[in-house]
């Protein structure tokens, strides 16, 4: 499999999972200022874990680990990485 179609299934399995979260978070417009029957702890807790795992989507996961050069280890490519060696691999190929 060329390196495009594995990152093209990569991206498309985050933005899956990106889109799911999303759809979570958008429950929190539920919340009401000015209704305090709307103000459930629970759902600002889920929020916030819901938050915190589109974040580590889009962002790269580092390990506490440091390479040879002193950098810490990625363990998980997130997928604005993803998508920047996707375009770039598409700039090369023009």
């Amino acid at each position: 499999m060329p390196k495009s179609k594995k990152l093209q299934k990569q991206i498309e399995k985050k933005l899956d999972q990106l889109s799911q979260l999303l759809n979570k978070i958008d429950e929190a417009r539920a919340i009401n200022s000015d209704d305090p029957a709307t103000w459930d702890s629970d759902t600002l807790y889920n929020l916030v874990e819901d938050l915190k795992k589109a974040l580590q989507l889009l962002e790269r996961q580092k390990s506490k680990h440091l390479d040879d050069f002193g950098k810490p280890v990625v363990i998980e490519t997130g997928l604005c990485s993803l998508v920047y060696s996707y375009q770039s691999e598409d700039e090369e190929e023009i």
